[in-house]
């Protein structure tokens, strides 16, 4: 099955560019690309469920509603999408900013073709795609003084499942959607709907805050 995409770049050259590199991969399909947020917000909601992507790759700085603000926009409402952030910036702040808006990749823009291919599908299969100088400064802010505090809810608040914790314990200790869907005997689409009810009952948007909260009320 074909990986669906979505591109939302405002600048033509690179919407080009990076709409002939996705033409090139058998198993990815662009359903779209759009030149703003809010373009790319009402492009969505007028697709049939069948044509919803699977993952956006989003610019950060878009005209009037940036790709973060789009991102939490998109996130509130499509919970299963995965989106990628594709940037110049390598800005500390932006990075986190992206990640608590619901974002689980972040690449730079000057990578390779194949390494954002790479990172499209390890996206698609649960990861959390980085380039390499952004991780290590994922890896600099994520000191216990340095990481912003999460909204944290009271666990009775929560009221995760058995299987529910099971998953999240899962994605604490690292393991991707389809090692889960492996180890669980259940099809990836089922552990991605399970993923979307924990966020919900979590109150996060992202993987990495839904670990965060995970880590700080001792749920697993």
């Amino acid at each position: 099955m074909k990986i669906k995409v979505i591109l939302v770049e405002d600048t033509p050259s690179l919407r080009k560019r990076f709409t002939e590199l996705l033409s090139f991969y058998d198993d990815i399909e662009l359903i779209d690309s759009y030149a703003s947020g809010e373009a790319a917000i009402n492009g969505i909601k007028l697709l049939p469920q069948s044509r919803i992507p699977d993952v956006i790759l989003m610019d950060i700085e878009l005209p009037k509603m940036n790709g973060i603000e789009t991102t939490a926009l998109v996130k509130e409402n499509y919970p299963e999408i995965e989106i990628m952030m594709l940037t110049v910036f390598e800005d500390e702040t932006k990075i986190f900013q992206a990640i608590q808006s619901g974002a689980s990749g972040y690449m730079l823009k000057d990578e390779s073709g194949d390494a954002i291919i790479d990172a499209i599908r390890e996206l698609q299969n649960g990861g959390a795609p980085m380039s390499q100088s952004v991780a290590r400064k994922v890896l600099s802010f994520l000191h216990p003084n340095q990481l912003p505090k999460a909204k944290i809810h009271e666990p009775e608040d929560f009221n995760l499942s058995e299987r529910e914790l099971e998953l999240l314990t899962g994605i604490v200790q690292g393991d991707s959607y389809t090692t889960l869907a492996k180890k669980l005997f259940i099809s990836p689409h089922t552990v991605k709907t399970h993923f979307k009810n924990i966020y919900k009952k979590l109150h996060v948007h992202s993987k990495a805050t839904a670990v965060r909260v995970a880590i700080d009320r001792k749920l697993v």
